[in-house]
């Protein structure tokens, strides 16, 4: 196998959105009365806007919590943030995406936040130069664990899946980088690694810094 491109999962691998996500959850679940663990903000890690709704609609159904309200509220929160600011670049991203243009991998972002999310994130963390392609999961008719966005950004790419590395750091995401056909590293975040994960990826890594080893192949 010979891998000509990688795609890239966006939020909590290339951009630190995630600590910021259950920031914003628990603190709109406060303002309903409502203490949400930080376990509980994971429940949702790697969903589409759309399943994120409809997750919390389900689960606080039939309390005195809106799911609706808690997620539009966590929106406006994280928004305030991310269109002033911006995220923060999470370790070695950078790096790595210089190694890949310079070593003429193609380069796709695949993520399950909308369009203008993805474009404001990599304008503001100044990485869209190496970015060839984008694909959102507003624009696919099934989020993260199925693989369509995964499937949209190799199309956009012109390359097999099977030619692709996928960097994910969420369950969801190397469900939905394995069901492509594409090989997959785990680079976790938030996300606490278990045996479905370790059986899932086909490798786990502790940062993206190790990515460049492999492909040089001084980490085999």
């Amino acid at each position: 196998m010979e891998i000509k491109a990688v795609l890239f999962d966006m939020d909590g691998l290339m951009v630190d959105t995630e600590s910021l996500s259950t920031e914003a959850f628990i603190n709109s679940a406060k303002a309903q009365g409502y203490n949400m663990t930080k376990e509980e903000t994971l429940k949702v890690l790697g969903f589409t806007k759309a399943n994120i709704y409809q997750f919390w609609i389900d689960y606080f159904q039939g309390t005195n919590v809106d799911g609706k309200k808690l997620v539009d509220d966590h929106y406006e929160y994280i928004e305030n943030v991310l269109y002033t600011v911006g995220p923060e670049k999470m370790p070695y991203v950078e790096e790595l995406l210089k190694y890949l243009r310079e070593n003429n991998y193609k380069i796709a972002v695949a993520s399950s936040s909308d369009t203008a999310d993805i474009k404001n994130n990599l304008e503001k963390t100044k990485l869209e130069k190496y970015i060839d392609e984008i694909a959102s999961g507003a624009e696919v008719e099934n989020g993260k664990p199925a693989p369509d966005v995964f499937l949209l950004a190799a199309k956009r790419l012109g390359v097999d899946p099977k030619d692709c590395l996928i960097l994910e750091d969420s369950k969801a995401g190397i469900k939905a980088g394995k069901a492509s056909g594409a090989m997959v590293f785990m680079v976790p975040d938030m996300y606490t690694v278990d045996k479905e994960c370790e059986d899932t990826a086909d490798r786990i890594l502790t940062n993206l810094g190790e990515v460049i080893e492999i492909l040089e192949g001084k980490n085999e």
